[in-house]
């Protein structure tokens, strides 16, 4: 049978190198009709019905890629069955593969980097510390293993920990560039500037690459505290461009897709079913303030919070039977406003009730989300949608020095982009707060920092729960937050970033003129 097994395999990978999708899926199903626990031939069917649009297929040769890997316990295999299974958001899944895999194995032992960075993916962060501890029993130290494990501490809070731990990583291989950024963004030098010599000498041995582009985030950051902000401003800017060369992006055709947005007023479905566990989306672009109000919310005894969720994006998926990753990623909408959004709305109620933990409002802070709002009002009437907005220099300027995984935000590298996208943005913002004003509010960073408790007992309003005076005492909440304001949303409510763009206000003239060209002047 290994024989027969093989011969497929090596005609399926044929067909597929021959771009013949369905010859190389009747291969697969070869194999699988000789033996349904591989898992490899599960993951290559979930592969091509991507590639077809087959959402729901998709996702169950995936699920099945999981049962084979328990059954055959092919632990070689594990961490690829569960970086596809993160694509589809199945946490539960992911997890109890990890948890419950043999940690004695040398192949889970030797790919305990990963495995636990899939743990604190999915927000498990102490199985991701533990399963990291349980490895360096086992192996000698490694800069992949100190690096997760930095992670991981560094969403749990526990800042000097982490911090010691970057360190650590940085020890381990000099010349690891995601730790010299990680440990930028996490926590100042002291002495300010102290990072910044070791940092440029690697830069120095370092080509064009995705690792370049870091050190120069690293080192945008550390000049940037340090006081050096021509030197960072080099830096930034060389990095930013790096960035938005290594992908297409057509910022011509966003503004299109945002007019189609412009164009829909959104109705709840009249099967859709109000009352019930209320769904909080907290929207806007990156780094306006979203964690931060967050944070606030999860103080409330009523409100339960489970961070960056992609669950509506796949409810909707899942009820299209088509991959989706957002409206503003869709070349057109109209099969999207005919779907059951009732369907869509139970679909979404059923992913997030076991985040809600019996409460009675849930947070979703997904920034992404904006732009699903009309999808939202017509699948979740009930739904508050919470906007955050902030100073159009300092919006772009704080989208402009995050650096953002993968191809997220492929707007935020280009100044000319960065002001059409935020254009964009507040139209539609003023749309959806004029065509739904029950359903959407809207809350400026500036007023939130500057009176935490007067803007918060207005969102409590808004929600129809009663204030809770405690609620903008951040530093108690010791949930863990995963998001770029990882290590910020560990210290008080502040208005120390207020005008930050100011500091570089002669390279971003090109931005603030654009902006003040589309009626968004600072």
């Amino acid at each position: 049978m290994q024989q027969q097994i093989a011969r497929h395999w090596a005609q399926a990978q044929a067909f597929e190198a021959a771009h013949n999708a369905e010859a190389a899926r009747a291969a697969y199903e070869s194999i699988l009709q000789l033996d349904a626990a591989q898992a490899g031939a599960w993951l290559r069917l979930s592969r091509l019905d991507q590639l077809s649009d087959q959402y729901r297929a998709s996702r169950l040769h995936a699920l099945n890629a999981a049962k084979a890997v328990v059954e055959k316990k092919d632990w070689k295999t594990l961490p690829f069955v569960t970086l596809r299974l993160l694509s589809f958001d199945e946490r539960n899944a992911v997890r109890d593969l990890i948890v419950n895999a043999d940690w004695t194995s040398r192949e889970v032992l030797g790919q305990s980097p990963v495995l636990s960075q899939h743990l604190w993916l999915i927000e498990e962060y102490e199985e991701s510390l533990r399963l990291i501890d349980e490895a360096l029993r086992h192996v000698r130290g490694h800069h992949l293993l100190s690096y997760s494990r930095a992670n991981a501490l560094r969403y749990c809070g526990r800042m000097d920990e982490a911090t010691a731990e970057y360190e650590k990583c940085i020890a381990l291989a000099p010349d690891y560039a995601y730790a010299h950024w990680s440990l930028a963004y996490h926590q100042k030098a002291d002495p300010p500037g102290s990072r910044i010599d070791r940092i440029r000498r690697v830069k120095a041995r370092t080509g064009p690459s995705l690792e370049r582009v870091h050190l120069c985030y690293a080192l945008f950051k550390e000049l940037d505290d340090a006081g050096e902000t021509e030197q960072a401003w080099a830096e930034l800017e060389e990095g930013a461009a790096m960035m938005r060369g290594s992908y297409r992006f057509d910022s011509a055709e966003q503004v299109r897709r945002i007019q189609a947005l412009l164009d829909d007023a959104p109705q709840p479905s009249e099967a859709a079913q109000a009352g019930g566990r209320v769904p909080i989306f907290v929207v806007g672009m990156p780094r306006t303030g979203t964690t931060l109000l967050e944070r606030i919310l999860s103080n409330h005894a009523q409100i339960a919070t489970a961070g960056e969720l992609n669950d509506f994006a796949r409810a909707v998926s899942w009820e299209a039977d088509h991959f989706f990753a957002g409206a503003l990623q869709e070349p057109s909408l109209g099969s999207l406003y005919g779907l059951d959004h009732a369907a869509v709305g139970r679909e979404y109620l059923r992913r997030t009730e076991p985040l809600a933990a019996g409460r009675d409002f849930l947070v979703d802070k997904n920034p992404a989300n904006f732009f699903n709002v009309g999808l939202i009002r017509r699948a979740l009437p009930q739904a508050k949608i919470l906007c955050l907005v902030r100073d159009p220099m300092d919006a772009c300027f704080s989208n402009l020095k995050e650096l953002f995984s993968g191809d997220a935000y492929p707007y935020s590298y280009d100044l000319n982009e960065l002001a059409d996208h935020y254009a964009g943005f507040e139209r539609l913002r003023q749309h959806w707060q004029r065509a739904m004003p029950e359903a959407f509010h809207t809350v400026r960073y500036e007023d939130l920092v500057a009176d935490p408790a007067g803007v918060a007992r207005g969102v409590a309003e808004f929600l129809g729960v009663p204030y809770a005076e405690d609620s903008i005492d951040i530093t108690r909440n010791t949930a863990p937050v995963a998001t770029a304001s990882s290590s910020q949303v560990r210290q008080p409510i502040h208005a120390g970033n207020v005008g930050a763009w100011q500091r570089y206000e002669r390279p971003l003239r090109t931005l603030r003129e654009r902006l003040e060209a589309a009626g968004n002047a600072a």
